[in-house]
């Protein structure tokens, strides 16, 4: 296990629980149907650093031997020497992997050395200035981080801005021209096009924004304002600080967010999610807080960055190539006492309401039901005799989708979702999706204006954008106990990341259950880290499919399904059958026939 240091869990639980305000910026749930009315959002609490006692720390560390790969420590803002990577753990401290190497764990190399081929990719796009994939998955280096938050020449572009009338009247003209400014000096549009008016080169450049600052939303919505209203130093923070967060989360093996008890801790006093990428819902019974941004919480302080200017004076401090290979050790708090190298887990995937009448009486349902109970993920730990509930995000079922049947017609289907008890013990990083026979060819293709067909290569090759996102957990069903030879049946239902964020918010699937990539990815390496996991490497996939349409032929090829790890033992997973609602109690096993439509022109 990570090191750990001697912060005790129990202090800052009960410190968490009990320093609750109320938050300034709430933002709407992303996790309700468009009809239904907004659910409470999560209690945000005060870090817990202030509160939880201290245990004396030493002034100054020194490496234990010459010949050790040695690591800075940083305590309370202030450089305390170094010491033997190796030794942290002893003494009380946790090495974190700032450098510009650093990967979630799912694509970390081997002791050998060898890695999933698509580590490669994850840092060549971690590490483009203006990728801005945080919202998919790829996590921008810290050095990127530290250098949009350095940036002298944003900082005096923006200081000539008025950003008051953003929050007066967003509809202004006067709020139009604050928000095209901060897009110009965020270098996301150029300032030709910055006019006063709304138009396409703004609405683009705001897509671009939102993916940069992890926002879900579409146009001029309200987190989009939030965050525009925070001015750019504050944005370039909090970006840091969810850098840092996730690299912390990986250090330390904490996945605890609060979000199984509806409350957030807040780092150096600030809610770092611009968007809510949880359920927001009442807490749920012995719900864990919220570990990790308390973590990140003391994690920042020790660092020094308790604002935009300390952390400008840290990254000046090191340099141009500061971040290029920094990994440093922190005293952060010590892990729950449950928490170790095989913890029992279970994961609970509600279905909540379920609607099985055809697409249109479905939806006049929904209205009539109300407020809808979107699905449910909730993954529990045992502490003793109790369960604690350590997370709980919202994930989709499956619904009607397009289906291309024997005879080459369109029809839709009811994709179900499988109810009862499966595993995961096949975990997959950086997934091909090879297509099934029954998705339609106009789904694979694009057409370009000329009529040239070729293939939508992103959704099955693997990637950020692929069906199954950057992480894939199998969902199995055993057949035969028999602990020798085991019997297994894969009924073609996973758990998998995604990048189709309006589905998780509102929608559905084809019958898996998609999380945020950024979340999958966290939770894929939550499990490597509690769990004994085995490298088992690529997967040979031999996938070929042959389309043809208007005298043109395209193939897809996919030799590999990924890069497969083993869980040991593997994880019970229960689906639970929801609340049916309407008439029709059972799924649909006949297809609802379409008119052809040919494929859309790019």
């Amino acid at each position: 296990m990570p090191a750990r240091s001697s912060l005790p869990y129990r202090s800052i639980v009960s410190a968490l629980m009990v320093a609750v305000t109320v938050s300034s910026g709430c933002t709407e749930d992303d996790t309700q149907d468009d009809d239904a009315p907004p659910a409470a959002p999560p209690t945000a609490v005060t870090s817990a650093v202030e509160t939880a006692p201290q245990q004396p720390v030493k002034k100054s560390w020194a490496p234990s031997r010459a010949d050790c790969s040695t690591v800075p420590v940083f305590v309370a803002g202030a450089s305390a020497g170094s010491v033997c990577a190796e030794d942290a753990t002893r003494e009380g401290l946790t090495v974190v992997d700032l450098a510009d190497t650093w990967t979630p764990r799912i694509f970390s190399p081997s002791e050998d050395g060898s890695a999933p081929a698509y580590r490669k990719k994850y840092l060549e796009l971690a590490s483009q200035p203006n990728a801005d994939l945080g919202l998919h998955g790829i996590q921008p280096t810290m050095s990127i981080l530290a250098t949009r938050l350095a940036d002298d020449k944003r900082r005096k572009c923006e200081a000539a801005l008025d950003l008051a009338p953003i929050g007066e009247d967003a509809k202004s003209k006067a709020a139009t021209v604050a928000i095209q400014g901060e897009l110009v000096c965020e270098g996301l549009m150029k300032k030709a096009a910055a006019n006063g008016r709304m138009g396409q080169s703004t609405f683009g450049a705001l897509e671009i924004f939102r993916r940069r600052h992890m926002i879900v939303g579409a146009g001029v919505d309200g987190d989009t304002l939030t965050a525009m209203s925070l001015g750019g130093d504050e944005r370039a923070f909090r970006a840091l600080l969810r850098g840092l967060r996730e690299r912390v989360a990986d250090a330390t093996g904490i996945i605890e967010d609060g979000s199984a008890s509806n409350q957030r801790a807040t780092v150096q006093g600030r809610e770092l999610d611009l968007t809510s990428f949880a359920r927001s819902s009442v807490a749920l019974e012995n719900g864990a807080p919220d570990l990790l941004d308390a973590a990140t919480d003391v994690a920042a302080r020790e660092l020094g960055w308790s604002n935009p200017d300390a952390a400008r004076e840290f990254i000046a401090a090191r340099g141009k190539d500061g971040f290029v290979s920094l990994r440093v050790a922190l005293p952060l708090p010590a892990a729950p006492a449950y928490h170790n190298a095989a913890m029992d887990l279970r994961v609970e995937i509600d279905r909540g309401d379920v609607f099985y009448e055809t697409p249109g009486a479905a939806a006049a349902k929904r209205k009539l039901h109300g407020e809808v109970r979107r699905p449910a993920f909730v993954v529990y730990a045992k502490d003793g005799a109790r369960e604690i509930p350590l997370l709980s995000w919202t994930t989709t079922i499956g619904g009607w989708k397009k289906e291309q049947l024997e005879d080459g017609e369109i029809a839709l289907k009811y994709k179900e979702s499988d109810v009862g008890d499966r595993v995961w013990r096949r975990l997959i990083a950086a997934p091909a999706w090879m297509p099934p026979d029954s998705t339609p060819d106009n789904e694979l293709v694009r057409v370009a204006e000329d009529g040239t067909m070729t293939l939508k290569s992103d959704i099955f090759q693997p990637g950020y954008r692929n069906a199954y996102g950057l992480v894939m957990l199998i969902h199995d069903e055993a057949l035969a106990k028999d602990d020798e030879d085991p019997k297994w049946a894969d009924h073609g239902i996973r758990t998998h990341g995604s990048v189709d964020y309006r589905s998780i918010k509102n929608g559905t699937s084809h019958g898996c259950h998609r999380l945020y990539n950024q979340l999958a990815l966290r939770l894929s390496g939550f499990l490597l880290q509690h769990r004994n996991a085995v490298r088992r490497g690529n997967m040979r996939a031999g996938y070929h499919r042959t389309i043809e349409k208007d005298d043109q032929t395209v193939e897809i090829d996919i030799p590999s399904r990924g890069y497969l790890y083993e869980l040991e033992p593997p994880v019970p997973v229960r689906v639970l059958e929801g609340n049916v609602v309407g008439e029709s109690q059972s799924p649909r096993t006949t297809v609802i026939r379409l008119e052809p439509q040919e494929p859309k022109s790019t």
